[in-house]
């Protein structure tokens, strides 16, 4: 049985809520995935997504019926990612990238998930060099494939502002992959 996310939000806020786990299942990789992104730590990431989740869980009851789960959901995880770079932000804790893009996969097939490995750290070494929101949008729209619209409620921009920072997003990560700096 193959439910819609409509159907299970439907059921949870009709008492079955042990039917949440299904989202959770659904939609953990890919809030993760964001999160990371933006925070470049493990257990911030993690601590964000178990908060959007446990935010969303609360949320639910008001919840349109024709609202896009996954676009909501995504929302609430870049909100709490925010809040925890603005916590972040008092303690000046700058730390290296440790490791965290290993745990990150560009692709779900395990095959190829080893066969592109120094490409794909090269990746995410230039993705570490963009600023959070730019990583956020990238992974949103490269990874998760979020259309504009989408992107621009998630991250609070103006439709205009999507495309443009994308485009600059690209540009950067253009120039570091051929080796210059930008």
């Amino acid at each position: 049985m193959n439910c819609t996310d409509q159907e299970i939000i439907k059921q949870v806020n009709n008492g079955e809520t042990d039917r949440f786990a299904v989202l959770v299942k659904r939609y953990q990789q890919q809030a993760y995935r964001l999160a990371l992104s933006i925070l470049r730590q493990t257990m911030d990431a993690e601590d964000a997504v178990s908060e959007a989740f446990v935010k969303a869980f609360t949320a639910l009851p008001k919840c349109r019926a024709d609202t896009d789960f996954k676009s909501w959901f995504l929302k609430i995880t870049y909100n709490c990612c925010q809040d925890t770079l603005r916590k972040r932000k008092n303690l000046l804790n700058i730390e290296p990238l440790v490791n965290s893009l290993e745990t990150i996969t560009l692709t779900e097939n395990p095959a190829e998930k080893f066969e592109n490995q120094e490409m794909k750290e090269t990746i995410w070494q230039a993705m570490a060099e963009l600023t959070a929101e730019e990583r956020a949008a990238v992974i949103l729209k490269y990874y998760h494939d979020v259309s504009y619209q989408k992107i621009s409620v998630i991250l609070q921009w103006p439709l205009g502002s999507v495309a443009s920072r994308l485009s600059r997003a690209r540009d950067k990560l253009r120039i570091r992959l051929k080796g210059g700096t930008g």
